[in-house]
């Protein structure tokens, strides 16, 4: 992408920022006179928030949305929320991480020093030093000091406590021996105090890639060119690794829990605000006693997913158990639906049934779950 394009576009946005409004993709369209469409501003979009993160400025593409959801486009919050270190980020947290940049986009006062260091033509005429390289530092494998583990969290310092400007910044690598499994970025305009987030970045990557780790197959090691003395990496204690790593699974264990919570009010309309006509999956009438009787009448009481039967392994008191599920998604303020138990309705144990309406923005129908059954190893 021309980067004569890529800088006017991050100019008309900055514009808006400045007034603190958010402008829509047409709207960037039309300032350029037509040269690209709305649907073609993903990938210059892309490109800006990368320039904007790797400068230690906010995505500039949060302020950026459609004309009918009033919301950035989805690779807002995959590609770029990703890109600052949320490679999977839940939807329920869209509308937060949304807020949270978008006011970030609207404080941010220096957007000149952005232009002139993301579009500068001039090699070394940033405002901001930075030595450190990274893949240099890695392929030294300083960090591999005494006994040697499965996997490696590895922290890098990437200023100089003379640095008088941010951004200032940390990597964050995962590795599985020496192979980088993860890398992420922890950034403050102007705090330099990133080593602790720096730490609970590390351990929240490794556990969203193996939640199941023991503590014993992890080593921390943190690197600070500025360090005194020849040795540059330097070692986490044992006690202080093993207390953050117990208190991030606790916060991720949590943050299932309420995920989870949220999803089972999701299926009730009351979750919903008034007035708004939205579609979800609900309960109104699998749990209508007609409705199921004549579901498991014709579909009988054995799950369709998984083909777990209640009274085989329960006895008497599994006889006739099932629950149904409602596979058509219904609209709230929606009139009362003729349903038709033989194909809206399908019996499925409560294993199942949890497992479908885990996530409240990705419902699985019947042939997904059993996809994910096929797949685990039993």
């Amino acid at each position: 992408m021309n980067d004569h394009i890529l800088k006017k576009i991050s100019q008309i946005i900055i514009d808006s920022a400045r007034k603190n409004e958010t402008i829509e993709y047409n709207q960037i369209s039309k300032q350029l006179g037509g040269a690209i469409l709305p649907i073609r501003l993903n990938e210059p979009l892309g490109e800006i928030s990368f320039r904007c993160i790797k400068h230690g400025f906010p995505p500039l593409s949060s302020i950026v949305v459609s004309h009918d959801t009033g919301f950035p486009g989805e690779g807002f919050f995959t590609w770029v929320a990703a890109k600052m270190g949320h490679p999977d980020l839940a939807p329920s947290k869209w509308d937060d991480f949304y807020s949270e940049q978008k006011n970030r986009v609207f404080n941010c006062g220096d957007w000149d020093s952005f232009i002139d260091q993301a579009f500068s033509s001039k090699k070394g005429t940033g405002k901001v030093a930075n030595n450190v390289d990274l893949n240099k530092i890695l392929a030294s494998k300083g960090y591999l000091q005494g006994e040697q583990t499965q996997y490696y969290i590895l922290t890098v310092k990437a200023f100089y406590e003379n640095q008088q400007k941010g951004p200032y910044k940390y990597h964050v690598v995962v590795l599985e021996g020496d192979r980088i499994l993860i890398q992420s970025t922890i950034e403050d305009n102007e705090k330099k105090q990133l080593l602790t987030p720096a730490k609970r970045k590390g351990i929240q990557l490794l556990l969203n890639y193996d939640s199941g780790i023991v503590f014993e197959e992890i080593k921390m090691m943190h690197y600070k060119p500025d360090r005194k003395g020849t040795e540059l990496w330097e070692k986490e204690p044992s006690n202080s690794l093993n207390e953050l790593i117990l208190e991030e699974r606790s916060l991720m264990l949590q943050q299932l829990s309420e995920e989870d919570i949220d999803s089972e009010k999701a299926q009730e309309e009351s979750y919903y605000k008034d007035g708004k006509a939205i579609q979800y999956y609900g309960t109104r009438y699998e749990r209508n006693p007609f409705n199921r009787g004549k579901a498991i009448a014709i579909h009988g009481v054995t799950c369709k997913a998984c083909g777990f039967n209640f009274e085989e392994v329960y006895g008497e008191r599994g006889k006739d158990f099932i629950e149904v599920h409602h596979i058509q998604p219904l609209y709230v303020l929606s009139e009362e639906l003729e349903i038709n138990p033989e194909y809206d309705l399908v019996p499925v144990c409560s294993n199942c049934h949890r497992m479908i309406h885990r996530k409240k923005d990705k419902i699985l129908s019947i042939q997904e779950l059993k996809d994910f059954i096929k797949k685990t190893p039993q």
